[in-house]
């Protein structure tokens, strides 16, 4: 499983992996895909059709505090206007602090261009959309929207304002609609690819981002596969949903899985799980036996609830 807390990586390396296939359009044609209002998957779109202008504000509060996000946003009914101000992103500031960790780690080089596309839910609600992307290489923007028919090309802050004013240590990071995005991410991979692009990605990514947890399989082995699948679902905090115990002899790893917490988010949430969900949760872990040396054997796997079970064998 990967967990919400490890989708920024994956989001950028998706990025990566559709220019190298196709080129930089093809990662813009993705964009306009996932962002298209019309299909329902953007919360933003349906705020600003309840709340109008207000609606930026009430969508950002939810989500740039389960982000953990260093921002101020303003917002004036009265004046027609909502401006956003990120001091620190944290989908950027992730993607930074991960190059610090893994050197070889490459974010995409465009990667904070993609949330220029919640223009099309902005133009659809018709406010007018201005992204600023300076100091993005230090993950700081600037987004601000307008409504034509009140703002006077004045932002006034007065007492009918509304401020959020939040830093990143004020809330905890765990957004897990993050899952719903990977479940998209993998049925535009498998609708306009095929399923071998879907375990391509999914290994470059393990590889791009967990090299070190890939050397520690190579030195320690199974240990270090169940340490890793353990870390994974506490940082989901489902720990109790998984086992993972190493025979006797230590030639016999076994994970058990009662049900995936990502797929039950986007269940209770009646959100879509791609049918190619399944491979985020065993292609990393064929990955990892690679490098382990093991042999990796899905013993069984429940499509409706994400229960498994799995074994490596040295």
């Amino acid at each position: 499983m990967i967990p919400c807390t490890e989708f920024i990586p994956a989001y950028s390396e998706l990025f990566t992996f559709l220019e190298n296939k196709r080129g930089r359009k093809e990662v813009d044609r993705y964009w306009k895909w996932l962002f298209d209002p019309e299909n329902d998957s953007v919360p933003l779109d349906g705020y600003l059709q309840r709340e109008g202008i207000k609606g930026f504000f009430s969508n950002y509060a939810i989500s740039l505090s389960e982000e953990a996000a260093d921002f101020t946003n303003f917002c004036s009914e009265k004046g027609g206007w909502y401006k956003g101000v990120m001091h620190y992103c944290p989908s950027k500031g992730r993607l930074l602090e991960l190059q610090k960790k893994v050197p070889t780690f490459v974010p995409y080089h465009d990667y904070c261009l993609h949330c220029d596309n919640y223009r099309l839910s902005a133009e659809k609600a018709g406010f007018g959309y201005i992204f600023d992307f300076e100091g993005m290489d230090e993950a700081r923007c600037v987004e601000f929207a307008y409504d034509p028919a009140k703002f006077d090309g004045r932002v006034i802050v007065d007492e009918d304002t509304l401020i959020l004013d939040r830093r990143a240590s004020d809330n905890e990071y765990f957004h897990r609609q993050f899952h719903a995005s990977l479940s998209n991410s993998l049925n535009y991979l498998g609708e306009n690819y095929d399923t071998e692009a879907i375990e391509e990605f999914l290994t470059m990514y393990m590889k791009d981002v967990f090299p070190y947890v890939l050397t520690a399989c190579a030195d320690t082995g199974l240990k270090a596969i169940a340490d890793f699948e353990k870390q994974m679902y506490a940082e989901e905090k489902s720990s109790d949903l998984l086992t993972a115990e190493i025979s006797e002899d230590g030639k016999k790893l076994t994970v058990k899985v009662s049900k995936c917490p990502a797929r039950e988010y986007l269940k209770s949430n009646n959100l879509v799980i791609s049918e190619y969900f399944g491979y985020a949760d065993t292609v990393p872990l064929k990955v990892l036996a690679e490098s382990a040396g093991a042999a990796f054997t899905v013993i069984s796997y429940d499509d409706e609830t994400g229960a498994a079970e799995y074994e490596f064998t040295i």
